[in-house]
């Protein structure tokens, strides 16, 4: 029995002693990088890049660096972490120019210009995103163009271009059909298809659509199926077929589930919750709403998380719900104050505009008290933010003089030692430097 047992014990192969010490190769962890990468396991991903990059840094391999900059963008890329593309599309500009790598430059000004884009500021993206297809023009083959134009397209179409967007797209058609690139022949009958709809030139752009739908399922790309269909399902909503939307939105989730597309899947959430609140789905619609907008949140898009809450706000508003529109009411100012910092004026009123909605909520819920504190610090707010428009603050005069009279609930625990009159709310008592903390948010997530 001893000796069968002996037989069969595993034979392992012994470990040098030295074994954490033995050298590694940056150009081996580059590669195991570039591969976790592609089979969605980012953690793995960057640890692997990191360390190759570390290496090359210390061996002073310009070049090398250079390559783990170029695929750590197009890591981060795949996982729509754009705060850390335009970090590191910073750096692979700014290196690739030492080493005078044109093709380097143009790829970092690619991703530089597109990162800038999906943080919210398409106008100084453009210009970055011309820049690199001039390089590519040049020095670039079809894919690298094609990839410029229609970034280009869809920022044009963004900011209001549409002739311009339509006639940088139909090139990239163009140029796809020629190469026979069905991916890129996808992307851009996608975006003509949109900006068809945008100019409410819906025969064309269910054309358009039509036809990337049936590329993506023919190539199998089912990232771009389901953002396609997507735009299909908003096509419909504009012409009042909200079944079919419905649908649409329904497959374009599933897909970005399976592929875990975390942004189309947010944007499909967005407007599947809406084509449900249209067909008046309540209680369906905010499940997908909320779902959406703690995804927005998670990708760093406050603007679109701000929309989400705010129709969220709308739902439960509708339906007395003023719990829930208050706890939505917080997250909005939550965001707003989070963007504050790197804002202007413009921005500082938008927190005025939020405490002043969420105060009128307040009063409908009779939370007169908290309603004061909510118009009062709107009124501060504004004061500090050299608001010079008077109505305004005419307003919240208004609305602080028709709050009910109430004693504050936290003096109704203490022997009132004063004058009852002293403590009404018909005239705005508590703008004091006090009014500078935050209102606490009691519904932030943790």
């Amino acid at each position: 029995m001893c000796k069968t047992t002996v037989t069969y014990l595993p034979r392992c192969t012994p470990t040098p002693r030295n074994a954490d010490q033995q050298p590694q190769s940056p150009g081996l962890l580059e590669n195991l990088g570039d591969l976790e990468s592609w089979r969605g396991n980012p953690e793995r991903s960057s640890a692997y890049l990191d360390e190759a990059l570390r290496l090359y840094q210390k061996e002073a391999d310009a070049k090398g660096i250079a390559s783990v900059l170029r695929k750590q963008m197009v890591a981060a890329y795949r996982i729509l972490d754009f705060v850390k593309l335009h970090a590191i599309a910073t750096a692979a500009v700014e290196h690739c120019k030492t080493l005078n790598d044109t093709l380097g430059i143009a790829e970092g000004l690619f991703y530089l210009g597109y990162s800038i884009r999906m943080l919210g500021d398409s106008e100084k993206a453009l210009p970055i995103l011309c820049e690199s297809l001039e390089i590519r023009r040049v020095h670039g083959d079809d894919a690298d163009v094609i990839q410029c134009l229609e970034r280009i397209g869809e920022i044009q179409r963004a900011i209001g271009l549409k002739q311009e967007a339509l006639s940088t797209l139909g090139e990239a058609v163009e140029v796809t059909s020629r190469s026979g690139d069905g991916i890129g022949l996808a992307l851009a009958l996608h975006m003509v298809g949109v900006t068809h709809t945008e100019r409410s030139d819906f025969v064309k752009a269910s054309d358009a659509l039509s036809e990337a739908i049936t590329i993506s399922r023919k190539f199998r790309l089912e990232g771009r199926l389901s953002v396609t269909l997507s735009s299909m399902g908003r096509l419909k909503m504009r012409l009042g077929d909200y079944p079919a939307a419905e649908t649409l939105f329904q497959e374009s989730i599933h897909i970005a589930r399976h592929i875990r597309d975390r942004f189309t899947l947010a944007q499909g959430l967005e407007e599947l919750g809406e084509c449900l609140h249209k067909q008046s789905r309540p209680d369906e619609a905010a499940a997908l709403l909320e779902e959406a907008c703690l995804f927005w949140r998670g990708l760093s898009q406050p603007s679109s998380s701000k929309n989400v809450a705010s129709s969220l706000v709308d739902l439960k508003s509708s339906q007395c719900d003023w719990g829930g529109a208050l706890l939505w009411h917080d997250h909005i100012i939550t965001v707003c104050r989070s963007q504050k910092e790197h804002s202007e004026v413009a921005d500082h009123l938008e927190v005025a505009d939020q405490l002043e909605l969420k105060g009128e909520v307040l009063v409908k819920a009779q939370r007169y008290d908290e309603a004061a504190l909510h118009f009062e610090a709107a009124m501060l707010t504004r004061m500090e933010s050299m608001d010079s428009w008077p109505w305004p603050r005419r307003q919240l005069g208004r609305q602080l003089s028709a709050i009910p009279k109430t004693a504050m609930k936290w003096e109704r625990r203490l022997p009132i030692l004063c004058d009852i009159k002293k403590l009404q709310r018909r005239q705005p008592q508590l703008v004091t430097a006090s009014l500078k903390f935050a209102i606490p948010i009691g519904h932030e997530e943790s």
